[in-house]
């Protein structure tokens, strides 16, 4: 089930990334953030470790402060996943930091 929650948050991360109309990106994106909280949520009932709040390599995500882009300011090895990368991005019109994990291809 969090598999699935998580593949969910993909496809709508995926689709807010192609969308120009900011209105329907911003629907799309907080769409994602709920299926990933949903993940998070039944990992915790669950007594595991936090799923990883993964995205395609090369999608810079908007601030959930501000929802102005957000510019990439390092990417380190994750501590858990060998698969993965922590990507950290800080938003230039409001200082917010967000990370979120990436798979390598």
């Amino acid at each position: 089930m969090i598999a699935g929650y998580l593949e969910h948050a993909l496809q709508f991360e995926r689709m807010a990334s192609e969308e120009t109309d900011p209105a329907l990106k911003e629907s799309l994106s907080k769409q994602a953030r709920a299926y990933h909280k949903l993940a998070e949520e039944r990992a915790e009932r669950l007594h595991l470790s936090h799923p990883p709040k993964s995205r395609t390599v090369g999608q810079a995500p908007s601030c959930p402060h501000c929802g102005q882009p957000m510019t990439l300011i390092q990417t380190i090895p994750h501590p858990h996943y060998k698969n993965l990368s922590e990507e950290v991005f800080e938003c230039e019109a409001c200082g917010e930091k967000y990370e979120r994990a990436v798979r390598h291809s």
